[in-house]
């Protein structure tokens, strides 16, 4: 199979919407930051880095029917959708299938710490998911392996997530050859497929059937979106 070298997404050129509330930096195209080279990977078209200061409270529109996963890094959210209320916590994801036009309210329920977390949509026309509860995982105990975060049938994607030392490899196997992979650096440095990819950049890859992976820093830590036919 030939391998595609696959495209950066280099953290200092992601697309930047600031508010009082909310400050995002988009991988993908979003709101008033449109270029030609940041257009949706597949179905993968958000993938949000938010900021949102203590006690504050942003709202969140979709455009288009769409899975939206909440991944927190510091501190925790809550959100309201469709009258219900989540609170997710560093540790959980949450998974909400949203309509088109449909609000999400999202707030820090810190009165003075800020929060971060990632945002990431996906387009799709299948409404088969119905779990509320989040996903639950813990890196530290499973430090220098990937560990597999979300796997269903139900949804189009399989999400990963590993925390690395310095020097330590591995080796992401796709679960189907049809599959497209998307890899973000939420902190430190990384070599993936001869590439060196740093603090929240990304990396799409497509027509490969594994990932070499290698941590070049310490405290490495890496999520992998594998995007599934």
């Amino acid at each position: 199979m030939e391998t595609n070298l696959g495209k950066v997404y280099p953290a200092n050129e992601r697309g930047l919407t600031e508010t009082s509330a909310l400050k995002c930096y988009s991988t993908f195209n979003f709101e008033k930051h449109q270029e030609m080279q940041n257009n949706p990977f597949a179905e993968l078209f958000l993938f949000n880095d938010n900021f949102i200061p203590g006690g504050k409270l942003t709202f969140y529109l979709a455009k288009a029917d769409a899975i939206q996963l909440f991944l927190p890094i510091i501190g925790g959210l809550d959100i309201v959708a469709k009258g219900d209320e989540y609170a997710i916590k560093t540790g959980q994801i949450q998974v909400l299938l949203m309509e088109k036009g449909e609000v999400l309210e999202i707030s820090n329920p810190y009165p003075t710490e800020a929060i971060n977390y990632l945002q990431i949509g996906l387009q799709t026309e299948a409404f088969f998911f119905k779990q509320k509860e989040p996903f639950y995982f813990n890196l530290e105990q499973h430090q220098n392996q990937l560990i597999e975060i979300i796997a269903s049938y139900k949804l189009p994607f399989k999400l990963s997530a590993g925390l690395f030392t310095e020097h330590e490899a591995t080796n992401y196997k796709l679960q189907n050859k049809q599959s497209k992979l998307f890899i973000f650096v939420i902190s430190g440095d990384f070599e993936i497929e001869g590439k060196t990819i740093h603090t929240r950049d990304g990396l799409a890859l497509e027509n490969i059937e594994n990932a070499e992976i290698k941590a070049v820093s310490e405290n490495a830590l890496i999520i992998i979106l594998e995007l599934t036919p």
